[in-house]
């Protein structure tokens, strides 16, 4: 799984929350992070390459503060550029890759439904995204929402770190089966890197995920067995 993660944020450098993100993507492998005001920054861009760039990617994730209800500047001007109607609609050639939505808010997620003081929900928010999938004939992503960042106790930024990496690149969509063989896959692999000591005391995890892997295997079966003798 290659992730792009296009950031679109115009102060990039003083937002903390951005600053967690960067350092969590950094232990996930084949992800890369992409800023698109650095990148405009520097000189006019080049559509040609950035198509074939963008096409080296399975999973696509614009990640951005939700400014008035939708992006910041860079991340429209760079669709506007980049993803050409020949691009997206003649050749389809971002067809069947992923497309995840990762946005911030300061106001609280309890404030975007009906009742609430935005009254909009944020899936309603972020409708046009999932448009523009649509008509890129790519697998929209249920968008990956963090309201009020700052305000976090550390417990809660710590479940949000595995949260975040698992949208990054655990496969969709994220049911329990998914989350435990996405696990299962990260304590393999940081078993590589850690003391013989360390070493079982992660094999005793990774059993004991296994074992629990079986038994809903288990569970699943005995449930279909049931259901069969109903029918």
């Amino acid at each position: 799984m290659k992730t792009l993660i296009m950031v679109s944020h115009p102060n990039i450098e003083q937002s903390a929350t951005e600053a967690f993100f960067k350092t969590s993507a950094d232990f996930v492998d084949e992800s890369t992070w992409y800023s698109l005001d650095h990148l405009y920054s520097k000189a006019k861009i080049d559509p040609d390459r950035e198509q074939r760039f963008i096409q080296n990617f399975d999973r696509i994730i614009f990640q951005f503060p939700l400014y008035w209800y939708s992006s910041p500047a860079s991340l429209k001007q760079y669709m506007d550029d980049v993803f050409t109607r020949k691009f997206i609609v003649a050749t389809q050639s971002l067809k069947n890759k992923e497309l995840g939505i990762v946005v911030t808010t300061g106001d609280a997620l309890t404030d975007f439904q009906a009742g609430g003081s935005e009254r909009y929900t944020m899936s309603e928010i972020l409708r046009p995204f999932e448009a523009f999938a649509n008509k890129a004939v790519m697998v929209y992503l249920k968008p990956f929402v963090v309201d009020q960042f700052n305000y976090k106790e550390v417990t809660d930024k710590q479940r949000l770190l595995v949260a975040y990496l698992q949208y990054l690149n655990a496969p969709m969509p994220l049911s329990l089966e998914n989350r435990e063989k996405w696990l299962l896959a990260q304590l393999k692999q940081s078993k590589l890197d850690t003391a013989p000591q360390q070493q079982q005391i992660l094999d005793l995890v990774i059993g004991a995920i296994d074992d629990q892997q079986d038994q809903i295997d288990d569970l699943k079966m005995n449930i279909k067995l049931i259901r069969d003798q109903e029918e």
